[in-house]
């Protein structure tokens, strides 16, 4: 089977990826398919700031607001097995766990780990790691590494492959990759781990990344949208602003996102950096406007996903709670909050949040429904009790 569908990927070319930007997009893709195609060139028209309305056509999968609560939540956990906090939180609604190198001990006890997460939720959940083409492979600690970023395109998609079959014997679901932003300049968060200063090298070799781990049923994400490939800071460690005017970022930024969603991505990944041309008072993860952007102008309706909560260029300014609320009302899914004493407390905010009025039912019951629908199509983290 692995080699049909490496070979097939490999020989198989296509058109340019179609460049609508008024269509809704489905948030996930068919766990399993032998018909991937990876297409020989990307070659995607910018969306302009005129919108037309995208709507959502299907039925979200809905739960109660506890549950809604902890579903919006992609928690991190503290250790290398399931500790009480993590299992009551997937027992009590929780669909989204991410690790990271400190959770990693080898394969068997990785696998161990994402099978006792799957017992403690008792139905889908998405397992999700930072494994990108280049330096940021968590996976490489416990022998299975990336595909390098400059590869040749057959031995990328080889190695792309063979590292998804190996992220699904150990029970990881949803990778927070491809990198799609494209960098020129000084950009120090972006070393090593970007395919270049051309967008349609970063549209195509993203969507290579993209189609071929979706043929295993694996989540992608496109991220860092908008895209900071002109940030000249880390916002990881402090407030990024990023002064692009609006028509650089529709000429090279935004096309290797419109690609990623016209080819059918699960989750798109907004980033902390703040855009003077798209909302100059919140970072990107915290605007409606750039949120309705990726809506309205792109055309997804998959899950929108923050970057992570302990970044400096999220929480600088704001309390825990203010971060939380604020990325919900914008318009995100899924929450990113990587360190594990703060997840009850995230839960606990949205849940005064709705009770108070500040965020609305309806707006946490739509972003709790993406996330259960991505969890329900993508492939199935197994219970192995």
């Amino acid at each position: 089977m692995r080699s049909v569908l490496l070979l097939f990927l490999v020989a198989t070319s296509l058109a340019a990826c179609s460049t609508s930007t008024t269509g809704s997009t489905e948030g996930s893709t068919a766990p399993v398919t032998t018909t991937t195609t990876i297409p020989d060139t990307t070659t995607t028209v910018a969306p302009t700031t005129t919108s037309s309305t995208t709507t959502t056509t299907t039925t979200l999968p809905q739960g109660t607001l506890a549950e809604d609560a902890r579903a919006v939540v992609l928690a991190g956990l503290p250790g290398t097995t399931l500790d009480p906090a993590t299992t009551s939180f997937l027992s009590e609604g929780g669909r989204a766990m991410i690790v990271f190198s400190k959770n990693l001990a080898s394969q068997d006890q990785t696998g161990a780990l994402t099978s006792a997460m799957a017992c403690a939720a008792g139905v889908d959940i998405l397992v999700a790691v930072d494994q990108e083409p280049g330096r940021v492979e968590r996976l490489a600690k416990i022998g299975i590494p990336s595909p390098a970023v400059d590869s040749e395109r057959d031995v990328f998609v080889a190695d792309t492959l063979g590292m998804g079959e190996a992220m699904l014997k150990i029970g990881i679901n949803f990778d927070l990759a491809p990198v799609l932003d494209v960098a020129r300049g000084s950009n120090p968060v972006l070393v090593g781990r970007n395919f270049g200063p051309d967008p349609e090298v970063v549209a195509a070799r993203g969507v290579d990344f993209q189609l071929t781990l979706e043929s295993l049923g694996i989540v992608t994400t496109a991220k860092h949208f908008p895209g900071h490939g002109l940030s000249t800071v880390d916002p990881h460690l402090q407030v990024t602003p990023i002064d692009a005017g609006l028509e650089t970022l529709q000429e090279v930024d935004f096309p290797p996102f419109q690609a990623a969603i016209d080819s059918g991505i699960g989750a798109v990944m907004i980033g902390h950096p703040i855009y003077e041309a798209l909302d100059p008072d919140n970072p990107a993860s915290l605007s409606p406007a750039v949120l309705d952007l990726l809506r309205n102008d792109f055309g997804f309706d998959g899950v929108a996903v923050t970057d992570a909560f302990s970044m400096a260029g999220v929480r600088e300014g704001r309390t825990l709670g203010e971060v939380t609320v604020e990325a919900l009302i914008a318009g995100e899914d899924l929450l990113i909050v990587d360190n594990p004493p703060e997840v009850a407390e995230v839960v606990a905010f949205i849940e005064a949040a709705v009770a108070d009025g500040t965020l609305s039912r309806d707006r946490l019951a739509e972003a709790a429904g993406r996330v259960r629908r991505l969890a329900m199509t993508a492939a199935p983290v197994q219970c192995d009790e």
